[in-house]
């Protein structure tokens, strides 16, 4: 076997070979890998492409539909929207104070407390029988009466069996005086003519109370103004016995005419509810308290702004 300075030249040839073997598979591979960029590159490029195309496409379509919106809103049909969404503003705004005007003079009304029609029947049953009534009178909500007795107790008795069926609110002021015969010329002037045995001695009295009437609340609701508060609907008056409890519900957000209102702040009868309090009222949603006379409640709202909205929600 021939030899070049001592070694085989097959086995020369063979080690020459796998020499540039490993260069070539190297080579092949970085071509593969600089094919798959150049695939992965053109791709990019083409998905690029496309999203601006589409994006153009679109932007155009929209451009085209916010323009044929205009030209609508531009047209015959839309021109007198503005000027008539202006005078539907204004009229409900007079429909409102027309109805603020009218239930303002409904309160005006429930103030004024009706005697009950049964009275006089729950009088004349209490009424003793050695006793009658000489006149009785009703100014507001007292009751005052005057009559003769021919006993000392029986005005007393009378006034207790008005109290247990509830006329008064408290027990009333009585008065009972014994009436002296021999002072009098005209003895039968003392009964409007009506004819008293003189022997006997008899009693004169008077009776003054206070009659079992309702409280009533009225309740006004305002949006806050920079100079003065306008109305948001009519005065709602609620009649509530004396001494019971009520509730005003629904209090920290109202929506009227499509807008939606926050509470601010509080007045009763004029006077502002303190801070504390009107935290426990918007957490609540409601006002209550103890019916003790007739209150005036305002509620003052402002109108709740988008920012204001999407933070609640």
């Amino acid at each position: 076997m021939a030899k070049v300075n001592g070694v085989n030249k097959k086995l020369l040839a063979k080690k020459d070979m796998n020499f540039f073997a490993e260069f070539t598979a190297n080579a092949a591979k970085a071509a593969r890998m600089l094919g798959y960029g150049v695939a992965a590159g053109v791709l990019v490029v083409f998905v690029v492409l496309t999203f601006i195309v589409a994006f153009f496409i679109r932007n155009t379509i929209i451009k085209g539909q916010i323009k044929d919106l205009q030209n609508t809103l531009n047209g015959p049909d839309y021109a007198s929207l503005e000027q008539d969404a202006a005078v539907l503003s204004e009229e409900l705004n007079d429909m409102t104070n027309y109805y603020y005007a009218l239930t303002q003079m409904r309160k005006n009304v429930d103030l004024v407390d009706t005697v009950p029609t049964e009275l006089p029947d729950i009088i004349e049953k209490c009424i003793p029988s050695d006793s009658f009534i000489r006149d009785y009178t009703i100014t507001n909500s007292t009751l005052s009466m005057s009559g003769y007795s021919f006993t000392y107790y029986s005005p007393v008795d009378m006034v207790n069996m008005l109290n247990e069926k509830n006329v008064f609110t408290s027990r009333p002021n009585i008065s009972v005086v014994r009436e002296d015969i021999a002072s009098e010329t005209q003895p039968e002037d003392l009964i409007d003519g009506d004819m008293v045995d003189a022997i006997n001695n008899y009693y004169q009295f008077t009776v003054s109370g206070t009659l079992i009437t309702n409280v009533h609340i009225s309740v006004t609701r305002f949006q806050e103004g920079t100079e003065i508060a306008t109305s948001i609907g009519g005065v709602e008056t609620i009649d509530v016995k004396a001494g019971d409890a009520y509730a005003i519900e629904g209090v920290s957000q109202i929506t009227y005419a499509g807008v939606t209102y926050q509470l601010t702040r509080i007045t009763v009868d004029g006077n502002q509810v303190d801070d504390a309090h009107f935290a426990i009222i918007l957490q609540d949603n409601k006002y209550s308290d103890v019916a003790r006379g007739n209150y005036d409640i305002r509620l003052y709202y402002a109108p709740v702004t988008a920012d204001a909205a999407a933070t609640e929600g």
